[in-house]
């Protein structure tokens, strides 16, 4: 598989909900096609680690891939708000047409806040069922920069297990235009 990410969460200024016992975030993907509901493990794989201290470092390996390592800058977001479809609660019809422009969905790489959605709701959100009950974690998007595409322009959306007996498990779903 190809490293996509690796994310250290003790050099970031937030840490989003559900990693309080997670310091390092390692995400491969599968070489040929983009994973469609496969569990991880199957053409993609998340691995997360309690302690940083605990790791080694290993020598790069040359899995053929042209993915791109970039630097991540963060920063904290104050307010982030769900897309339409994410919406927990009807809206009043006033507030509709401006949904958008009064309250914005933050875009991109990101930890925590709302899933950027681009086709509908995750598959795998609350209100469907799946076996492990995942929560929306973080997200990552295509960079033309890092030489990644989830189809044409997408976003890969991970989530983290809140079953009983299912909290280290993760799922992944994606959407593209």
């Amino acid at each position: 598989m190809h490293a996509l990410c690796q994310l250290n969460l003790t050099e970031l200024p937030f840490r989003a909900h559900r990693l309080d016992d997670v310091e390092l975030i390692a995400v491969f993907i599968g070489p040929d096609d983009l994973p469609v509901d496969a569990p991880n493990g199957d053409q993609w794989c998340l691995r997360a680690y309690q302690k940083i201290g605990q790791l080694r470092p290993l020598a790069p390996i040359d899995t053929g891939s042209t993915i791109k390592s970039l630097p991540m800058r963060p920063a904290v977001v104050q307010a982030d708000f769900p897309c339409w479809e994410d919406v927990p609660f009807p809206l009043p019809e006033e507030l509709e047409e401006s949904y958008y422009d009064l309250l914005g969905n933050i875009e991109g790489f990101k930890l925590g806040g709302w899933p950027s959605l681009i086709q509908s709701e995750i598959y795998w959100a609350p209100w469907n069922k799946h076996p492990i009950a995942p929560e929306y974690v973080f997200q990552i998007d295509t960079t033309d920069k890092g030489n990644w595409a989830w189809g044409d322009n997408g976003t890969g959306y991970f989530g983290r297990g809140t079953a009983a007996g299912h909290h280290d498990e993760w799922t992944l779903a994606w959407q593209c235009y």
